[in-house]
């Protein structure tokens, strides 16, 4: 049975999942509760907070989507291996005896252009681990297309000729290596056939499964999902920020670009931003007299899109439905937005309440008021990504002091790259003493080994500079790193002047004028770091503001700061 639950706090899914475990427990006790999760930064937090909820959170296992979906393959099917030999790794060094080979073929010219220089074969690897991760994808969002290529049609053919051909070599080579030839793609029909049939065993499943915390699942392991809920129970925790059905929300600045070609095109507007129209008063009938586009959220409409296929999906199974929405209590910024958001609002749609409205206010009739105190939700503009950890630990800090109540472990920092972020996270909340009345407790989820060590990532950057484009910020990262700043025994102070030394005379990027024909652009010694070391010497040595030899002096280097420039 195939279980849904809508809430839009992640703690009352996680009260949800615990009342399940504790009041209705497995039948065998050393049988493994199964969590399916997004990262291992969420299972961490939900067996903390299982132990809070239960007093101990024990003989639970929570497995990522791909690896739970091939277990159960392994348990449902025979012969499976127990990893596949279509895995990323794998494919890219077979891609690398492989597409050489392959590159006298017409389909391939691109590619053969592409490694042209290649002397060292470093593009190739590069290209082979970008080809590799792209069939990945294929595999879980275009099975199809998989599927089509293994039995000799070439779709798609007509953009990238040299796709389809490449795939078949590479099944070729893995069956000639002995490894099986299975792979995500060609299991999903057997493994769902094999469910369906009336002599399958159940007891080859687990009793009970949940998926919390994921906020999308590729189709494919949604069908995997449902058929095995034929079976076994399945409970979907679904954080879900509005409860009216936003499945068919459209962003409205897509529809604005679609309508202006409505007389020349007939588009489709639907689940995947796409909709049947024939004619232009099918797609004016979406616009209200004002010429405004009649959506629900535009936040929700331009921010949630996997979101919002994935609940068209879910909804679509005709499961059981059970929606657990809380009315945001406060009052500030952040609180209205997800009020909005609940509540599928459209302040622009909507005129404000005249009653509120005062002489400052009297254009802004859709605007929300906001207490100029209001902290609920804050932008930081900061130059660099150590100053970014810098300013959190701060204001980390000042959360602390003025809320009690408040403690470390109640506090989840998300960001895009966890490994980008990870040495200055290291460097900026390591740095305190364990006894420092300022040291935050902190650990770091989902980043790899080596981006832990700030100086192993210094000493990574370094390697790539040659390649790299000498942004300043990029440089600037670099030196902000505690350890390099001692060994050149610069102080933060020293950095700051430094860094409005190389703004104001200038800099931006490229070591001298040669830099820029690496990349295909005129050679300019303007704005390299040459150019802005020249002036910042002139003004030092020459001291006037005349222009010399075609350089303008900077002549803020004076006396002995000067020895911080050399």
């Amino acid at each position: 049975m195939f279980n849904l639950y809508h809430s839009n706090q992640l703690d009352i899914l996680k009260e949800l999942m615990a009342h399940f475990i504790a009041k209705d427990p497995l039948a065998d006790p050393f049988v493994e509760e199964q969590v399916l999760v997004q990262s291992p930064g969420m299972a961490q937090w939900v067996k903390m907070e299982l132990a809070k909820s239960m007093g101990i959170s024990a003989n639970i296992t929570f497995p990522l989507p791909a690896s739970f979906i091939w277990k159960m393959f392994q348990k449902v099917l025979p012969d499976i291996p127990d990893k596949s030999a279509f895995n990323k790794e794998a494919m890219s060094w077979k891609l690398m005896l492989i597409l050489p080979e392959l590159l006298v073929l017409p389909e391939f010219e691109s590619l053969k252009h592409y490694l042209a220089d290649d002397q060292d074969d470093y593009r190739l690897f590069q290209l082979c681990q970008k080809i590799s991760d792209t069939f990945d994808q294929y595999l879980v969002y275009r099975p199809e297309w998989i599927a089509g290529w293994e039995g000799g049609d070439n779709m798609h053919a007509d953009t990238h000729p040299w796709q389809p051909l490449l795939w078949r070599e590479l099944v070729a080579k893995t069956e000639t290596l002995g490894q099986s030839h299975y792979h995500r793609a060609n299991l999903y029909d057997q493994f769902i056939a094999r469910l369906n049939s009336s002599t399958f065993d159940a007891k080859l499943l687990p009793d009970r499964i949940f998926v919390f915390g994921v906020s999308a699942l590729p189709p494919r392991y949604l069908d995997a999902l449902q058929a095995l809920a034929m079976h076994t129970e399945i409970h979907f925790m679904l954080s879900n920020p509005c409860r009216l059905y936003w499945g068919d929300l459209i962003d409205p600045k897509w529809l604005l670009k679609q309508r202006t070609m409505v007389n020349h095109h007939n588009v489709t507007l639907g689940m995947s931003d796409k909709v049947s129209a024939n004619d232009e008063q099918t797609v004016r009938a979406l616009f209200d007299e004002d010429d405004a586009f009649k959506v629900g959220n535009p936040l929700l409409a331009s921010m949630g899109k996997l979101g919002r296929d994935n609940l068209a999906l879910l909804t679509g199974f005709g499961c059981q439905e059970l929606d657990v929405f809380v009315e945001p209590t406060d009052d500030g910024l952040l609180a209205s937005i997800q009020r909005d958001i609940l509540d599928l609002a459209d302040r622009s749609m909507a005129e404000f309440d005249v009653s509120l409205q005062d002489a400052n206010t009297r254009d802004s009739r859709y605007k929300l008021p906001i207490n100029p105190a209001d902290t609920s939700l804050e932008l930081h503009s900061c130059h660099s990504p150590m100053r970014e950890i810098e300013v959190l630990h701060n204001n980390l800090l000042t959360m602390f002091s003025e809320n009690p109540d408040l403690n470390p472990r109640d506090v989840v920092i998300m960001m895009p790259d966890v490994n980008g972020y990870s040495p200055y996270i290291q460097a900026v909340f390591g740095a305190m003493d364990r006894y420092d009345e300022r040291y935050i407790p902190f650990s770091i989820s989902d980043s790899g080994a080596q981006y832990d060590n700030p100086i192993l990532l210094s000493f990574l950057q370094l390697l790539a500079l040659p390649l790299s484009r000498c942004n300043v910020s990029e440089l600037l990262s670099l030196l902000e790193v505690p350890a390099v700043l001692a060994r050149f025994a610069i102080t933060p102070d020293e950095f700051n002047r430094l860094r409005q030394w190389i703004d104001e005379s200038g800099i931006r990027w490229g070591l001298d004028e040669d830099d820029a024909t690496r990349f295909d652009l005129p050679g300019m010694k303007q704005n390299t770091w040459l150019f802005g070391l020249h002036r910042m010497l002139l003004g030092y040595a020459y001291g006037g503001d005349d222009i010399y030899q075609g350089i303008l002096p900077y002549q803020e280097v004076q006396g002995i700061e000067a020895e911080l420039l050399g």
